[in-house]
């Protein structure tokens, strides 16, 4: 199997995963906090990093353009739907999900780095420094637009 199909498999089983464990009533509410802090997070934080030198991808075949690999933001929309689905309301519960997020995170950048399709500069900080930022505005940035939309709900009834 070429390299390059690897993040078409993981979009296939993120997706597989998601379509089990979510109803989907939930997944069309999850959908655009996945696209936004999934799918376009992933894509400009990979830009910034191909910039700097400090990530990217070795071999996207096909399935890439301009040095993002197609499918990459794609099983990130998925996963950050899954995550939204299952973050705590409370703290520190929210606090303790999000931080073995973040580990797993750099547990799946490792096994992509091993798998030869990824390099990195680093294979702890870099990736902890860059899912932290992420982890952290996308929890943040999600508790904040579902709070101001309950509000507009309640205030529309």
């Amino acid at each position: 199997m070429p390299k390059y199909l690897i993040y078409p498999l993981y979009a296939a089983v993120f997706a597989v995963i998601l379509l089990v464990c979510v109803p989907r009533k939930d997944i069309q509410r999850l959908s655009i906090y996945g696209i936004i802090f999934g799918g376009v997070f992933e894509v400009i934080l990979h830009m910034l990093g191909k910039l700097a030198g400090l990530y990217g991808w070795y071999d996207h075949g096909p399935l890439g353009y301009k040095g993002i690999q197609i499918f990459s933001p794609v099983s990130w929309g998925i996963f950050f739907i899954l995550y939204f689905y299952f973050l705590p309301k409370y703290k520190p519960l929210n606090y303790i999900y999000m931080v073995v997020a973040i580990m797993f995170s750099i547990l799946y950048t490792n096994l992509v780095i091993s798998l030869g399709v990824f390099y990195c500069y680093d294979r702890f900080f870099v990736p902890l420094i860059a899912f932290t930022i992420w982890f952290s505005a996308a929890t943040w940035g999600y508790y904040r637009l579902n709070n101001f939309i309950d509000k507009k709900e309640k205030s529309n009834s």
